[in-house]
């Protein structure tokens, strides 16, 4: 039996779906809603610049839109670009996981169908459903790429950061969020755009306050980390880089020995990864017992020994270690001990808890 005798209200519930996603630029938001039985009316909600269809009709919608989709595909069955872009929205609003009807959008842009920018919205909207969908990060990563070619533009990087960010605090230890912003990242250092990761690197850690336990967000600034210590470019445009980490890390004799004519910006970047050991310490402190605090403290203590391979360092990072492991010691045991015996083991740094 055709789909259309099971479930013959489909059609006009797609045109609806996608005569609002035409219609409103501002599109925030899809969501399912919440309705075991049909009410009599239409289940499409549109509200706020929010979409959301009621869930007792989605089995249906979706099977219909699927089985003419796949028809479409296989080339059974003639279908205009307009009717295929109706069926296409619908489906990915439900099932964005499906790389094939990705694929079958970007034909439509290709062949002047869809335009790259609306799709860019679409496509954030299909993330405040599914925010962790690889599909999706894929799709607009493929757009910028190869449609619009453009990197160097801060508002358009920093839109598309936003909505990485955004996805990322939709679901936990989204890890295709962040790496899809640090490929933002990466693309702009190609075209010499280095104000971006100070940008992120203040904005992340206002994230990390408020999110302590994922750890995915604490590896995206452990790779901007790396980036700022590697290129005096990069640590060019951070607002605030301070020299009091550093003062408070190293005595005088310490700090002189650190200077390298041949690197002026090498007390700089030290600075920002004190800063950063510094900022993990009070979060240790005011939030107990999170290892993905711990082990992002371990990844700044191998950084400040592998990369600046100087002894006062190793001597300082000593002393700074065993002042706070002997602080922390009464409420985090477990994570404390664990931590100096990685210290011991992998860092050669010798640590007796009082």
């Amino acid at each position: 039996m055709d789909v259309d005798d099971n479930f013959p209200a489909a059609k006009r519930i797609i045109t609806e779906i996608q005569s609002i996603v035409n219609s409103d630029s501002n599109l925030k938001e899809f969501d399912l809603v919440i309705q075991p039985e049909s009410q009599n009316k239409s289940p499409v909600i549109y509200i706020d610049h929010c979409l959301g269809l009621e869930s007792w009709c989605v089995r249906h919608v979706y099977e219909y839109v699927y089985q003419r989709l796949v028809c479409v595909r296989k080339r059974l069955k003639r279908q205009v670009a307009n009717e295929t872009i109706t069926l296409l929205t619908s489906a990915l609003l439900l099932n964005p996981e499906v790389l094939t009807f990705w694929n079958m959008r970007r034909e439509l842009i290709l062949d002047g169908h869809l335009k790259p920018e609306d799709e860019l919205q679409f496509s954030a909207v299909v993330l405040t459903f599914k925010p962790k969908c690889a599909e999706v990060f894929t799709y607009r990563r493929w757009i910028f790429l190869n449609i619009l070619k453009d990197f160097s533009c801060n508002d358009i990087v920093l839109n598309e950061l936003t909505v990485g960010l955004t996805a990322a605090a939709g679901y936990p230890s989204n890890y295709n969020a962040w790496n899809h912003c640090f490929w933002f990242i990466q693309k702009s250092l190609e075209h010499e755009n280095f104000s971006l990761i100070s940008h992120q690197w203040e904005k992340t850690k206002i994230w990390c306050r408020e999110h302590v336990s994922d750890h995915s967000c604490m590896q995206y600034r452990q790779r901007l980390l790396k980036c700022l210590v590697a290129d005096k470019r990069c640590l060019q445009h951070l607002e605030c880089c301070t020299s009091k980490s550093l003062l408070r890390f190293f005595n005088s004799d310490e700090r002189h020995k650190l200077m390298r004519p041949s690197e002026d910006y090498f007390g700089e970047a030290i600075c920002v990864a004190l800063d950063e050991l510094y900022f993990n310490e009070d979060l240790i402190v005011m939030y107990q017992s999170h290892e993905s605090l711990w082990n992002h403290r371990r990844f700044l203590c191998y950084l400040l020994v592998n990369i600046y391979n100087i002894d006062c360092i190793k001597e300082a990072l000593m002393n700074n270690e065993r002042r706070i492991s002997t602080k922390l010691l009464k409420n985090n045991e477990l994570y404390v001990k664990k931590h100096v015996l990685w210290l011991q083991t992998a860092l050669c740094i010798p640590i007796k808890l009082l």
